[in-house]
């Protein structure tokens, strides 16, 4: 019998299993799979100060860098060779694939803004899409009232949105800080909601198909949830 290690969010991990059944590598890359290739490149502002060419030409360049070195470095991985493995990993370049179609279109509406409105996820976003789009303060500024009236229902201090709403809508750059917010919290929150294959850990039980890969699972050193 042969053995192998990994760390979970709680405990080690050490899995007992017969020799030639896997490899130490199919079984290290397979596990890198569970463990997700989310990019970690930031394509919304959040603030004021980063609504800017500067900005937004950073995101691009750091993301395809992060895009190129994830799919490559996935594309290489040799998981265990079974069809359900085989679909994960195949469904992990899905969900890198989408994610980094998505930022691209919102990098690409912040430079040709009228691309907001023919990208893949109009459909389901157009009222963002629809102001982000525009330059008109009738266009732009009820969206953002309509945007932060929905964030304070779930709020616990929305009388704090409201006074920022209210700063922000006397400022000679209140288009700008809408555009901020529809962007940040309006557009992605709803253009991520719409992708087909960004939840892959809740649909498959991909730690426990992992350990199931072994006859036997002993666990040391784990840390009390509690």
């Amino acid at each position: 019998m042969q053995t192998f290690t990994w760390q979970d969010e709680v405990c080690e991990n050490t899995g007992t299993f017969a020799v030639g059944a896997y490899t130490q590598r199919q079984l290290r890359d397979t596990y890198q799979v569970i463990t997700g290739f989310q990019l970690s490149t930031t394509v919304v502002p959040f603030q004021l100060n980063h609504y800017n060419d500067a900005f937004f030409s950073a995101a691009a360049r750091h993301l395809t860098h992060e895009h190129d070195s994830l799919a490559a470095r996935l594309h290489g991985l040799q998981v265990v060779p079974t069809p359900y493995w085989q679909k994960i990993k195949r469904l992990r370049e899905l969900e890198l694939a989408e994610e980094y179609a998505l930022d691209r279109a919102t990098l690409e509406g912040y430079f040709h803004p009228t691309s907001w409105l023919s990208n893949a996820y109009y459909a389901h976003c157009a009222e963002y899409a629809t102001a982000l789009a525009s330059t008109d303060s009738a266009v732009v500024i009820p969206a953002w009232r309509k945007l932060v009236d929905a964030q304070k229902v779930d709020n616990g201090i929305p009388e704090i949105l409201e006074a920022d709403f209210k700063a922000q809508l006397a400022s000679p750059e209140r288009m700008r800080y809408a555009k901020v917010d529809l962007m940040t919290f309006g557009w992605s929150n709803c253009a991520n909601a719409q992708r087909k294959y960004n939840d892959l850990s809740s649909h498959y039980p991909l730690q426990d198909d992992f350990a199931k890969l072994f006859t036997h699972v002993e666990q040391a050193n784990c840390v009390d949830a509690d």
